[in-house]
């Protein structure tokens, strides 16, 4: 063997070499403990193809217990008796009912307020859960047409889509998840390498070029979902209701700003000859920390119930 092929053996001994011990470096202490989505695994988590991670039925999470579609409430056969009204709730946390209890979320009192209306029997279906992004709700609307709902209320946009991303946009979890499975995804070097590229990434994307990618879903992709949402909802016979979120006054003009959400909600809602109802008059309190758990995000039980009877009285004018 000559001497210039023993280096090039030497040299490929050695990184192999080092690949071991950052391999078993990793391993040990149990890195990278990051999922396929934006956020470290919990013991409530499950994963899920198109959503990233879902919700393990039967665990209590912010004061509400998963059930067995992995979201809240109670989940109806899907044959629909005669004479019921269903009414599909699509949103984040909110529509999940952060840290209150199942009747007092606002999609029970909505549906209570219209079945006392009507006469008719009303079924609340909740597609919703903490930390999801429209692009979970896209998923989730498409998977709850099935029950045939009359009507779909949209409460996206609030939180999540603007959240600045940990690794990767939303709409790349379905690639990623299928990467995932992947032979070079045993190896924790090889998923640590794939994570720092996407906070070299974001970092580009922060300081280089569009500081609006940073978000979970840039405009763009959420202009995308809530087009795709409402379009689905007109080709299954249902009616559409666009709730347009408050936001947090401190969180209004960080990148992507608030308005551009707004804006998006507010103009596809038209487009598509669906009514809107904006969230902030019906929560004015929440500037003054009333209304809202001390989190100033999430709309305490009295919130809810206003946010119950204004979804109540926009269905029933429908």
């Amino acid at each position: 063997m000559s001497g210039r092929a023993r280096e090039i053996g030497f040299r490929v001994a050695v990184a192999l070499l080092c690949l071991a011990l950052l391999e078993g470096g990793l391993r040990a202490f149990g890195l990278p403990e990051a999922d396929a989505c934006w956020a470290p695994k919990e013991a409530y988590w499950t994963p899920d193809a198109e959503l990233g991670f879902a919700y393990r039925p039967g665990a209590r999470v912010a004061g509400g217990v998963v059930n067995a579609l992995g979201l809240r409430g109670p989940v109806p056969a899907r044959a629909k008796p005669p004479g019921t009204r269903r009414v599909l709730f699509v949103g984040d946390s909110t529509t999940w009912g952060w840290g209150v209890a199942e009747h007092e979320t606002y999609w029970a009192i909505a549906a209570q307020r219209l079945a006392a209306a009507g006469g008719a029997r009303v079924e609340p279906l909740v597609a919703a859960a903490p930390g999801y992004s429209s692009h979970q709700s896209r998923v989730l609307l498409r998977r709850m047409l099935a029950w045939r709902p009359d009507d779909v209320v949209l409460l996206v946009g609030a939180y999540n889509d603007r959240r600045r991303r940990v690794y990767y946009p939303d709409a790349a979890i379905p690639a990623r998840m299928q990467r995932r499975t992947g032979a070079p995804h045993r190896l924790r070097a090889a998923v640590a390498a794939e994570l720092a590229a996407d906070k070299l990434g974001g970092w580009i994307d922060r300081h280089l070029r569009d500081p609006h990618g940073i978000a979970r879903v840039p405009p763009a992709a959420f202009e995308a979902n809530v087009r795709a949402m409402l379009a689905a909802t007109r080709s299954a016979g249902a009616r559409a209701l666009v709730l347009v979120p408050p936001y947090a006054a401190r969180r209004r003009e960080r990148p992507p700003p608030a308005a551009a959400y707004e804006e998006i909600l507010t103009r596809l809602a038209r487009e598509h000859g669906a009514p809107e109802l904006a969230l902030a008059p019906v929560l004015v309190g929440c500037a003054r920390d009333e209304l809202c758990l001390p989190d100033g995000i999430h709309p305490d039980a009295e919130g809810h119930r206003r946010i119950g009877d204004a979804v109540a009285a926009a269905l029933g004018a429908a």
